[in-house]
């Protein structure tokens, strides 16, 4: 941009000079005086009249200026007598001297209606209104009659001075009157075959008024399908380039476009598709306009011819190779209004490509069955808005199923007429798993609430005459990793794909990333027709599956280096594992066979990969304890509750400090009395505590030299989502601008002043275990590291429920909202769970700085970890060793803190859990 600024000035005199006479005023083609001067031709851009109508002869979209002595002028090139010549090169009909007014193959009439040009395009605002008004004389006749064979009555059609007819021109550099002479030899073909030979797309087939070029329709659906522009924008824009003064004066040929595109899109999928050399151009195949994946095996399209023989060699091993994997999923956001009026729209492509065929779905609707069951895991959308209806939508969203790689199975896209039902994904899923699926043994069928869902899915199938499924398929479900650490407990080894042979390194919930592009789309088809919404749809997703399919050589070799990675830390694990346990992994492997080969009979059988475990004790059943144990002690009785009165104290302190930093320098008279009543509380219970402390530990003397820890403010905590790289702090930082105060020796003089979250609380911790040891408080030290790490264990409990319901959020709330105020109310729901994380962020890291200052006093207690910035995302594998797309990454600790592990008599119980975690791992990289 330096460089830019020092040439800016010399550009800009460049293109000023452009506006006017940069040279002699010569035609570039010959040496007549220059008249006219082209905006669009490259080079050599400077005509007399006769050589601007011979050069444009095949570029008549070019737009005109002609000199005036002081400037140039726009002027159009019908105005210098251009007439558009079809069948000829470019040269008139030799034929004949008079059009042919009407001529055509085609007997559909639909009538077009716009007002004509009121003047040239791109008149300037400078000329004077006479000229502009002799110049629309020569650019627009009166219209003449033309007979109509269909009706017998005449029409009136608009034609040139010389009895031409005019035909309004759209292209991408703006809309044109064009003057047409079409060819009348014996041989030629009718007037909208002709234009379509010269690269036009006439948008009415008689009497025809407007047509579009070939290059404007690809330019539209192109930005339609990259940029997600809408017809209205797109033809808005073209408007503003034709007359940028005064665009609306341009004619307005929006539902022109509409329908040309639709006709013109469907020419080009039955040519991409290959229908083009079929009878008619049509097929009677479902999907048969659709492009799918050319990584999932399919038999005579990328599978050996002797496919069958090598699998009935080793069935088990090469299953694994030829399992299909679906993943399914619904979108509320391509939601389609109720016509008043009726739908009366007539469908190009219907069944073609990844939409449900409408007749086998709509009798699928009337035959099959919908078993209604309770939930009996956690509830999400799907079964929330089963049966929920809207009155003003006739669909509330769409269903759909996408392979492993990411792309739309065809055929498989289904409407949802009262939410997410079963009966709608039951039609889904069975069109999937038959789409090229033959003699394919085995399918994998991943999906939010499969636990639910699957239960009777096949009693649904058989009870449905329109859905069928191979007898000889064996059908394994899934949950994706994003959504199966909501469920309960069980769910994870019986329906996670971290446990399910053959289904690789994959997430199960790529097609969330597949409905963002969709969402894009979703407004502008909302008052579509159903059959418009439906081919929209489809290109969509033909051009989302299209662009995976060109990517997916170089995507999957990047994911076979990332393999390499793990597979070598997998196998390092395992090899470990196996030489330590070798007598062991024998039985665990004959344990694995037999539960994964009878998983899809039943998935109980899966338990096997989890562990016994038992919550830690609570906070409140250790303080309990404690209590219970001074009973009967007259020297130790009330210095349990004494300590946990202290702790509390440090946990209202850290809140009103929070408090304080959230609301900054703007505090409203309101929010500071509030603030003033708690510490007028927080003060009556310090006073309480120093008081009761008397009897329990000394105040610290001045002569004593060991320091008061004071309590830190932990604000590093305060937004952990902006902490930047996970990773980069360590037990020495303390975030970002942290006020945290460091530790230092206060006399009694030093405390006055203070405000109560300020005071220091004399707690052992707060003193250090050397003080303790000197005044024989070992035993009060003792009681609070078992309060302390009590204290952590419930804050890390806090934190990782938070952290699950801030992941369900995101699928209830924050994804399914449309407008601003339903976002609104997502995302501060999802912000209260975040500072609901913060605050016990900031206490398990209080009570882990206490912990380790009289850590000595328990030996049997286990470490606490330091809690990091990426420890508080959602995580997407509640277990497991490699969590996907981290696969060099171990998952947070916070999901297994807190808990014991208890021996079952089967499995070790030091080493169970990490064999069954790293050989799926392991086997998933094969």
């Amino acid at each position: 941009m330096g460089q830019w600024i020092d040439i800016r000035s010399r550009y800009l005199y460049l293109l000023l000079e452009m506006e006017g006479l940069t040279r002699a005023p010569k035609c570039s083609m010959c040496t007549s005086p220059m008249q006219i001067k082209c905006s669009d031709c490259i080079g050599g851009n400077y005509f007399c009249k006769c050589c601007c109508l011979q050069t444009h002869m095949r570029s008549p979209f070019h737009w005109m200026s002609r000199w005036t002595g002081a400037h140039f002028a726009p002027i159009s090139l019908r105005s210098l007598g251009f007439k558009l010549c079809l069948g000829h090169d470019g040269k008139p009909c030799p034929l004949t001297r008079r059009p042919r007014r009407n001529q055509s193959a085609s007997l559909i009439s639909v009538e077009e209606e716009h007002a004509p040009l009121s003047g040239d395009l791109h008149l300037h605002l400078s000329q004077e209104f006479e000229d502009m008004h002799a110049i629309s004389d020569t650019l627009f006749d009166s219209a003449g009659d033309v007979l109509d064979p269909s009706g017998g009555h005449t029409r009136r059609t608009r034609t040139a001075q010389s009895g031409n007819p005019l035909i309004t021109m759209v292209n991408q550099t703006g809309v044109f009157e064009m003057e047409v002479l079409f060819c009348v030899c014996p041989n030629a073909g009718t007037n909208d075959e002709q234009l379509l030979q010269a690269g036009i797309f006439p948008s009415t087939f008689r009497h025809i008024e407007t047509a579009f070029t070939f290059s404007v329709l690809d330019d539209f659906l192109a930005d339609n399908l990259e940029c997600k522009t809408t017809a209205q924008q797109y033809y808005s824009k073209l408007q503003s380039i034709t007359n940028r003064m005064f665009p609306d004066n341009v004619p307005n040929l929006y539902k022109q476009l509409l329908r040309a595109s639709r006709q013109w899109r469907d020419l080009k999928n039955r040519i991409q598709s290959g229908l083009g050399h079929q009878p008619d151009g049509d097929s009677t195949i479902d999907g048969s306009m659709a492009i799918f994946c050319p990584a999932c095996p399919q038999p005579g399209i990328n599978l050996p011819e002797n496919w069958k023989e090598r699998y009935h060699d080793d069935p088990y091993a090469f299953m694994n190779q030829l399992i299909r994997t679906f993943i399914m999923d619904g979108n509320f956001s391509a939601e389609h209004m109720r016509c008043r009026t009726g739908d009366a729209d007539l469908p190009l492509s219907a069944g073609m490509a990844f939409m449900a065929n409408p007749n086998s779905y709509k009798a699928h609707l009337h035959s099959g069955q919908e078993i209604v069951q309770p939930s009996t895991c956690n509830t999400y959308r799907a079964i929330e808005q089963a049966n929920s209806s809207r009155p003003h939508l006739d669909v509330t969203g769409i269903g759909a199923t996408a392979c492993c790689h990411g792309f739309f199975v065809p055929t498989s896209v289904v409407d949802f007429q009262k939410g997410e039902r079963q009966i709608n994904m039951d039609y889904s899923l069975c069109k999937a798993l038959s789409y090229n699926m033959e003699d394919i043994p085995v399918a994998l069928a991943m999906y939010d609430i499969m636990c639910q869902y699957g239960v009777h899915f096949q009693e649904r199938v058989e009870r449905s005459p329109e859905l069928s499924l191979s007898s000889s398929l064996q059908l394994r479900t899934g949950i994706g990793l994003f959504h199966i650490h909501g469920h309960q407990d069980s769910c994870l080894p019986r329906f996670s794909p971290s446990y399910i042979p053959g289904a690789k390194q994959v997430d199960g919930e790529i097609i969330e990333t597949l409905w963002a592009p969709l969402n894009n789309i979703s407004r502008s088809i909302r008052g579509m027709s159903l059959a418009h919404r439906q081919e929209v749809l489809d290109a969509h997703m033909n051009h989302s599956n299209w662009k995976k399919m060109v990517r997916i050589v170089p995507s999957l070799l990047k994911r076979w280096k990332r393999m390499e990675t793990g597979i070598d830390l997998s196998a390092e694990t395992l090899n470990a594992l196996n030489t330590r346990l070798r007598t062991k992994t024998k039985r665990w492997l004959a344990a694995e066979k037999h539960a994964q080969s009878k998983r899809h009979e039943d998935p109980t059988l899966m338990d096997i990969y989890d562990t016994v475990i038992s919550k830690a004790p609570s906070r409140a059943e250790i303080q309990q304890q404690l209590i219970s144990d001074e009973s009967g002690d007259i020297t130790t009785h009330g210095q349990t509750s004494w300590i946990a009165c202290g702790i509390k104290i440090q946990e209202l302190q850290l809140a009103i400090r929070y408090q304080l930093r959230a609301h900054g320098l703007r505090v409203t008279t309101e929010e500071a009395q509030i603030i003033e009543n708690k510490r007028s509380r927080l003060q009556k219970l310090i006073d309480m505590f120093e008081h009761q402390g008397d009897s329990f530990l000394l105040h610290q003397q001045p002569s004593d030299d060991s320091p008061i820890s004071l309590l830190g403010d932990y604000d590093e905590y305060d937004h952990v989502d902006d902490l930047g790289v996970p990773g980069e702090t360590d037990d020495n930082h303390l975030g970002h601008a942290s006020h945290r105060r460091t530790p230092q020796a206060l006399d009694g003089s030093g405390m006055d002043g203070l405000n109560p979250e300020d005071a220091p609380i004399l707690l052992p911790s707060s003193l250090g275990w050397e003080w303790c040891i000197r005044h024989g408080a070992q035993s009060l030290a003792g009681k609070e590291v078992q309060l302390r790490h009590a204290q952590a264990s419930e804050s890390i409990h806090r934190i990782r429920l938070a952290l699950g319901f801030k992941s369900a959020l995101f699928r209830t709330h924050v994804r399914p909202a449309h407008t601003q105020q339903t976002k609104t109310r997502a995302w501060n729901a999802i912000h209260s769970v975040d500072t609901n994380v913060h605050e016990h962020a900031r206490i398990y890291s209080m009570a882990r700085d206490a912990y380790h200052k009289i850590q000595q006093a328990s030996v049997n207690l286990p470490d606490l970890p330091k809690l990091r910035a990426e420890d508080l995302h959602v995580a997407t594998l509640v277990l497991g060793s490699e969590p996907v797309g981290q696969r060099n990454r171990q998952k947070s600790w916070i999901w297994g803190f807190g808990h014991t592990v208890e021996d079952d008599g089967t499995w070790m119980d030091d080493c169970r859990f990490s064999y069954s975690s790293v050989h799926p791992l392991m086997c998933s990289h094969m």
